[in-house]
């Protein structure tokens, strides 16, 4: 993916497009992406954002309160299953003491709803600095990432990418649910019907200044559901014994919030079926999900995975138990 050029180079607040950079290598993309096993390489077809700086000899940390996305703005990279493509193809300055600095997220919205930092100010390619940027969850199963700032990259000697590390900006819950053998004559089956999250918030905005992170949570609050198939033959038959670690029967990925709202629950609906016995019961469980996740400090924080384990008994209240631990590793992204 080479090509030559030798167009006027684009001045910061000029009109010049900046695929017109005057020099001979391309800022090209490839990907090289570190996946543990909590957490999958990005689905062919997915892309991510860019924002790129050109802080001319200027290093960024000086730079960056002074400098607009002249480079790059929300310039759309693609995954194609093998390798990152996006056009028009931008050119490194041939002067190799010009820096530009990269940031990134995913996934990649036409759309992103951008603010300037610490404040409720549209951000757009004439704004100064990072972005803050509006997310909200949907089907929560889409992860949202962001990069680390590939800060001062220069023009390479030979076609060599830019590497973005990006992080787990969300919390992802996974579910483990298993029947207890209890002592009773009766045998018994356990079906599970429906896990599901209700009254919490899905929309807030991630601060890239400051003490970068989650701020500004806004309704209404709504409902996740990483486990509801209407057709009851997906219901899910239980074993006596949880699932082998990563391999949970239900994940969701959530916003990292407080679970201190009175009416944030999870809602565990089963079916049990006796031996010898006619009707099928159906039971409903809505626990305060500050109660659920007490031990984990009543929060869902960025970066972490939750392991939450369910266990249903024919007659008992069903029993909870929570850990957790860091998701995955950082994700590392060659541009």
């Amino acid at each position: 993916m080479m090509a030559v050029s030798c167009a006027k180079v684009a001045q910061e607040g000029g009109d010049e497009p900046w695929n017109e950079l005057g020099g001979d290598r391309p800022v090209s993309f490839r990907s090289s992406l570190t996946a543990p096993e909590t957490k999958a390489t990005l689905p062919t077809g997915s892309s991510f954002g860019v924002f790129a700086y050109y802080t001319k000899t200027t290093n960024w940390n000086s730079a960056r309160g002074a400098t607009v996305p002249n480079f790059m703005y929300n310039e759309e990279v693609t995954f194609d299953g093998t390798s990152y493509s996006y056009a028009p193809i931008k050119y490194w300055p041939n002067n190799t003491n010009e820096k530009i600095s990269f940031w990134a997220y995913y996934p990649y919205s036409a759309s992103a709803v951008l603010y300037k930092k610490n404040s409720t100010t549209v951000f757009n390619n004439t704004t100064k600095d990072l972005p803050d940027i509006r997310f909200t969850v949907t089907d929560g199963q889409t992860d949202f990432m962001v990069s680390d700032v590939a800060a001062n990259k220069t023009k390479p000697a030979v076609d060599t990418p830019v590497e973005l590390s990006f992080n787990h900006a969300l919390s992802r819950l996974s579910f483990y649910v298993k029947k207890v053998d209890a002592a009773v004559p009766e045998k018994y089956t356990v079906k599970l019907k429906t896990i599901r999250l209700d009254g919490i918030y899905l929309t807030a905005t991630h601060k890239n200044s400051g003490t970068v992170g989650w701020a500004n949570w806004t309704g209404p609050r709504g409902t996740v559901s990483p486990f509801a198939p209407a057709d009851p033959s997906a219901y899910l038959t239980l074993a006596t014994s949880y699932p082998a670690a990563g391999s949970p029967q239900a994940i969701s990925i959530v916003l990292p919030q407080d679970l201190s709202y009175e009416y944030a629950m999870l809602h565990v609906e089963y079916t049990i079926d006796f031996e010898g016995l006619l009707h099928t019961r159906t039971m409903i469980s809505n626990i305060p999900l500050s109660s659920v996740f007490e031990d984990a400090s009543a929060l869902w924080q960025k970066g972490k995975e939750y392991r939450v384990n369910i266990s249903i008994t024919p007659d008992d209240p069903i029993e909870f138990s929570v850990t957790w631990s860091n998701w995955g590793t950082v994700h590392n992204i060659n541009c």
